[in-house]
């Protein structure tokens, strides 16, 4: 109504037409699981190989997606599903068409998201994988140490990635700034934003000062409570 009120009757005419609403449907699926992985990737606590590894999930997860549109199965898409199954619309001419949008996704996250998650094994769990290729002599020799303490064992299990490989820097200085070196960097602009938040929160026309250091220190801060 609101389109033909404003003359655009070529638009209005598309919501009649049952090819346009079920790759409406897709899309509003679609972007809705996109947003729920960017959700996951956003927080404090998120450091690369956790990024990583939601990335390989969803990319993983598309090509499934696609797999089952082949069987004539559009469960994966509520929205799309649930206009197929109440209007009792035939698919068959809108799949293509969803499956050729779902391999471009995958190019996409594989040529922006190129590195493999299985080379941050043993960071994320280091009791349970093997040394990688790349490591020298002494850091194969400091981690055949490390994964045969049953302290550190112990300690891995009850502190967060980061605290662990914090403990394990003491002890084995090489692997321990190895992994911190991988743990540390951003993986997303989160923590960036959210300072950028903070200082226009700081700095109004009514609390203006020049350096802002220690409150955006207590700002940004992690709350361990």
């Amino acid at each position: 109504m609101f389109l033909e009120q404003e003359h655009k009757s070529e638009v209005a005419e598309k919501f009649s037409e049952e090819n346009f609403l079920a790759k409406l449907a897709y899309l509003s699926d679609i972007f809705g699981k996109l947003n729920e992985l960017n959700l996951q990737l956003q927080g404090k606590d998120k450091h690369l190989p956790q990024v990583t590894d939601k990335i390989s999930s969803f990319t993983r997860k598309l090509a499934m997606w696609g797999r089952r549109l082949d069987e004539g199965n559009a469960d994966s898409f509520e929205n799309l599903h649930e206009f197929v199954d109440t209007t009792g619309y035939d698919a068959t001419s809108v799949i293509p068409h969803i499956k050729q949008h779902i391999s471009s996704l995958m190019g996409f996250f594989k040529k922006y998201f190129p590195e493999d998650s299985s080379q941050y094994d043993w960071v994320r769990d280091p009791f349970n994988a093997q040394a990688p290729t790349g490591f020298s002599s002494a850091e194969e020799d400091q981690f055949t140490d490390m994964t045969s303490d049953s302290t550190l064992r112990l300690r891995f299990t009850s502190q967060t990635l980061g605290e662990f490989w914090l403990c394990v820097e003491r002890q084995y200085p090489l692997l321990g700034q190895r992994a911190m070196g991988i743990l540390l960097p951003f993986a997303t602009s989160y923590l960036c934003e959210t300072g950028f938040s903070a200082v226009a929160a700081l700095k109004t026309k009514h609390r203006s000062q020049r350096n802002i250091e220690q409150e955006l220190r207590v700002a940004g801060g992690r709350n361990r409570n």
